[in-house]
């Protein structure tokens, strides 16, 4: 699907990881997100927010995009 139709089909997927002790760790994984394969960004990718509990060590990383470019994202991992 083109970005340029109109009605582009857009998803939100959260990443539920086990980190959130290291701030590092976790931008790192947000800044992947935004990468393809060839480490350059993808232009209708964002991260919408970070929530990261330090006392269980755990974060949600949201991310919104094409539905298209979230199947490409998770055929890449």
């Amino acid at each position: 699907m083109s970005s340029s139709r109109v009605g582009l089909r857009l998803a939100a997927c959260l990443l539920n990881i086990s980190e959130a002790r290291r701030k590092y760790v976790v931008e790192n994984i947000a800044k992947a997100a935004l990468l393809d394969k060839n480490g350059k960004k993808h232009p209708q990718v964002s991260v919408l927010n970070i929530f990261s509990n330090q006392d269980y060590n755990r974060s949600v990383i949201t991310i919104a995009a094409s539905v298209d470019k979230l199947v490409d994202k998770c055929n890449q991992a």
